[in-house]
Order: structure tokens, then sequence, then C-alpha cells
């Protein structure tokens, strides 16, 4: 959370130039938003500290690093999205039923089909598709950890993991809208969002990490 409040810092003022000033209320809301997340990473990093301790690396698997993002560039390719390929309130419902009927798999299928729902633009929906994503490497890696946490003779790390489930699920509504501010910007070649979230695998690379 540290690394991603540097990086739109510090690119804030750079996309400021781009966009004329326009971009400047996008970034200032997005930092806010990660520094308001702060005490929770916090609070999430002591809950998981007794398995990582013991060698399940719950919450390292899960998150993608982000020095993996893309480096700075100031033109992107020119991205046009209406914003419907996704009701993230739908979906968000959807996922929770699921997870609640079927627990974590059957909620990554839900979470898979709405990211392929988003289509073939990386450069749009950018905050919404990367919270899908990372939603969806936890439903994978969550039954992988319970299981790890099983064989040590530790308690499941299952509930922690579904709390941080629905974290993502919540923060949907909020990506959208930060995705909408930036769609404009994003339509002009400018690539506030779509430069700067890390690449998160799926499906086969996930499960390879996870063992």
């Amino acid at each position: 959370m540290r690394d991603a409040i540097a990086l739109n810092e510090a690119r804030a003022p750079l996309y400021g130039a781009l966009s004329g000033g326009r971009s400047l209320a996008i970034s200032r809301r997005l930092v806010r938003s990660e520094r308001a997340l702060l005490p929770v990473a916090r609070w999430f990093d002591w809950r998981a500290r007794r398995w990582e301790r013991a060698g399940i690396p719950i919450l390292e698997e899960i998150f993608v690093p982000m020095a993996t993002a893309p480096a700075f560039t100031e033109r992107g390719t020119e991205v046009r999205s209406t914003g419907d390929s996704a009701n993230v309130s739908t979906v968000r419902h959807a996922a929770l039923r699921r997870f609640r009927d079927a627990g974590f798999e059957s909620a990554g299928t839900v979470l898979g089909e709405a990211i392929d729902a988003l289509g073939a633009q990386p450069g749009a929906d950018c905050l919404v598709r990367h919270l899908l994503e990372s939603a969806h490497r936890l439903t994978i890696l969550a039954p992988v950890h319970v299981r790890r946490a099983r064989e040590k003779g530790l308690p499941s790390p299952a509930r922690l993991l579904a709390l941080l489930l629905r974290l993502h699920l919540w923060g949907l509504a909020s990506a959208r809208d930060l995705d909408d501010r930036a769609r404009p910007l994003q339509a002009r070649g400018i690539p506030i969002l779509a430069n700067d979230l890390p690449p998160i695998p799926r499906d086969g690379e996930i499960v390879a990490i996870a063992r």
C-alpha cells in the first residue's frame, strides 16, 4: 500500500502536466483512498502473522508487488469504453452469494466471468479490472492456504481471507467512479490508471505460484 501511494504521488504532477490539471482530482482521490486503507492493511498484516511465521504467505502470494507496474509513459493507446461492461453492484452481489453458497472457488467463477466481460482493452476500466483480478486471485489461492494451514495443524485462515474478499468487492463502486473520471483522459491517450497498476496473473500461473 505504501508503494502504491508513493507511485501515485510521484506520477500525479506528471499526469497533471499532460492533462492541463484535469487529472489532479483523480490522483488526489486515489491517494486519499490508499492512505485511508493503510490502517486496514496493517490490521490484515497483524492478523496474518501467525500463518506467515509458519511459512504460509497468505498475503504475500495474493498481492502482486507494485514494482511490476509499467514505467511511466506520456502516451498510451487511445482507449474508448462505454463503462457499461461491468455492473459492479451485480458482480458484487453475485460473487458474495456464490461465496456464501459454495465457497471461494464458486465466487471465483463469477469474478472470472466479470473479468472476461471487460474485454481486451486493458487501458480502460482499469481499477475495476484490477480489483476483480486481485479478488479472483484470492479465490484461487485461498483454498491452497486453508489446506496448508490444516497440514501444519494451524487454525484455518478462511475467515480472514473471506473478509479480504469482501473488502475487494466493497471497493468496486469507488473503483468504477474513478474509472469513469479517467475515461475522457484515457480516450486522449493519457494512460492514467492504465499504466499505474501491476499485472495480475490468472489461473495456471497463479496455481503454479501457490504450489
